[in-house]
């Protein structure tokens, strides 16, 4: 399978959207799509297996640190190590564009965000109680944070 990494534009609104609004209990609406495209210091990339977008992930930059603040595999692309590969890739340049760290959030029952994100060298930092509103219920957020591993091996 030949997977490719890119930038996107806000040509992929819709089909951010779309992805998002399939696969995540939390997504975003259009607006914070269009936000970020309009952010300077946010990059929307783009994974696409044989073309087609399966996933993508927006992250924010300043200074040196980065959140990711959405990262979304299309739901029938889950499970096959694509989220792995983008998220492992991005963090790998953030790193050699010399950030020194990258945080991230995520919904404290989601075991299999968690496990990936921990495979990748992410901590858990602290807990943000009742962070989430889903079907107005109150849930938990673990905030992560990796720190440059490129640098430290040096």
């Amino acid at each position: 399978m030949n997977l490719i990494i890119s930038i996107l534009d806000s040509s992929y609104i819709d089909a951010l959207f779309q992805l998002d609004n399939e696969a995540n209990t939390t997504p975003w609406s259009k607006l914070n799509y269009q936000d970020s495209f309009n952010d300077p210091n946010h990059t929307v990339s783009g994974l696409f297996a044989n073309d087609q977008l399966i996933g993508f992930c927006v992250i924010s930059k300043i200074i040196d640190e980065a959140e990711v603040l959405q990262i979304v595999i299309a739901k029938s692309s889950q499970n096959n190590g694509y989220g792995n590969y983008l998220l492992g890739n991005l963090c790998q340049q953030l790193e050699l564009d010399g950030i020194q760290q990258i945080f991230l959030e995520v919904l404290a029952s989601n075991a299999n965000a968690i496990h990936l994100y921990s495979k990748l060298q992410f901590n858990e930092i602290s807990i943000r109680k009742n962070y989430y509103t889903i079907n107005g219920n109150k849930f938990d957020a673990i905030l992560m944070a990796r720190t440059n591993i490129i640098n430290h091996q040096q």
